[in-house]
């Protein structure tokens, strides 16, 4: 019976140790590491941009049509862990029925986001997840009601797409479920210089003005699920074919129903990329130290801090002029509050006290 046992453990260790080497060969997005000639800075042929990647192979758009292309030979790496949405990439197609994408132009920037939650295509938690590249503008979809407006999950994600050198705007959706205290959140970004949308792709209100900023841009659109991302996205093609979630009624939040990032052109020039719904970012590769950068209403207080590295969390009332604004009502108190959660799960600080100026 020992004997046996021993086996099991040793056939479960070395199954364990494949899965992991499988894993490990998905994780690898550096393709400058695979094989720097894939990537190139300028080209004279003819180039697609991709659409939506799979596991083995990749829509692109390529002389006006739709094609399916897979990587070439030697990469060692799979469709979905290599090019993304966005993507510029050259087609090779010498071969009869098949098409090869044998090289990437540089990128002008990428949104990518490390997971807390693992997903269906074999990634797990703490994964650094590309999303989309080439990206020109990002919306931030939020909506009124199922699911509810958080600011926290919109800092967070401004953080992100700030550090990606990412414009971004914020849109609600489904404004027509406004509350007062809705209203008084998205004041807070207008306030900071923050584009601020509404719209309701149920009622076709506010599209025109969507359209408006998006136009000649590749834009994304990010937020949780049920926000109404993809039924955007049917309002700015003016069709509705893409499919739709709705939001679960236990848990008040939206169901994943985009599962992978796809490319639309909704005009000429005009592209958007629909993004999974997501429950959860990812924050932790920040500094402590960088994060108030992100809170731009801090700055001009910040620097009259007696500290030269305030974090405005810990440090003595009197000593810090950011905590003596929020008291005196000149920083938005939510801000503050979740610039403090931000910081605590960054430093893993599990003593965050509520805050005074509640």
């Amino acid at each position: 019976m020992a004997h046996l046992e021993s086996y099991d453990s040793f056939q479960t260790k070395k199954s364990r140790e494949k899965k992991e080497r499988a894993k490990a060969k998905c994780r690898k997005t550096n393709i400058e590491e695979t094989d720097s000639r894939f990537v190139i800075k300028k080209t004279d042929e003819i180039t697609g941009k991709v659409i939506e990647t799979r596991y083995n192979d990749a829509t692109v758009l390529y002389k006006g049509e739709l094609i399916n292309a897979s990587l070439k030979k030697g990469l060692n790496a799979v469709c979905n862990q290599t090019i993304f949405p966005g993507d510029i990439v050259v087609i090779n197609q010498e071969q009869p029925d098949k098409n090869i994408i044998t090289n990437l132009l540089v990128r002008k920037n990428t949104l990518s986001r490390k997971k807390k939650d693992s997903t269906r295509i074999g990634q797990n938690v703490g994964d650094n997840h590309t999303i989309a590249t080439n990206i020109d503008m990002a919306v931030i979809v939020v909506s009124s009601k199922t699911p509810p407006l958080h600011p926290k999950f919109i800092d967070r994600y401004l953080m992100i797409l700030q550090d990606s050198g990412i414009d971004c705007a914020i849109c609600l959706n489904k404004s027509d479920l406004k509350a007062k205290e809705d209203e008084e959140i998205l004041d807070i970004y207008r306030k900071i210089k923050i584009p601020v949308l509404e719209t309701s792709a149920i009622n076709n209100t506010g599209i025109d003005e969507l359209k408006s900023i998006l136009r000649g841009k590749q834009a994304i659109f990010v937020g949780h699920s049920g926000v109404g991302k993809s039924s955007l996205t049917n309002s700015l093609m003016d069709i509705d074919e893409i499919k739709t979630s709705h939001v679960s009624s236990k848990s008040g939040k939206g169901r994943h129903t985009t599962t992978t990032s796809k490319y639309y052109v909704w005009n000429e020039g005009s592209a958007v990329i629909d993004t999974p719904g997501i429950r959860s970012l990812d924050i932790s590769s920040f500094k402590p130290s960088e994060i108030k950068q992100y809170f731009a209403e801090f700055e001009d207080w910040g620097n009259r801090c007696r500290y030269s590295d305030c974090l405005h969390y810990k440090e003595p009332e009197e000593g810090c002029m950011v905590k003596q604004a929020v008291k005196a009502g000149i920083i938005n108190r939510e801000r503050y509050d979740s610039y403090i959660r931000i910081l605590q799960d960054v430093t893993n600080d599990r003593e965050l006290e509520e805050s005074e100026y509640r």
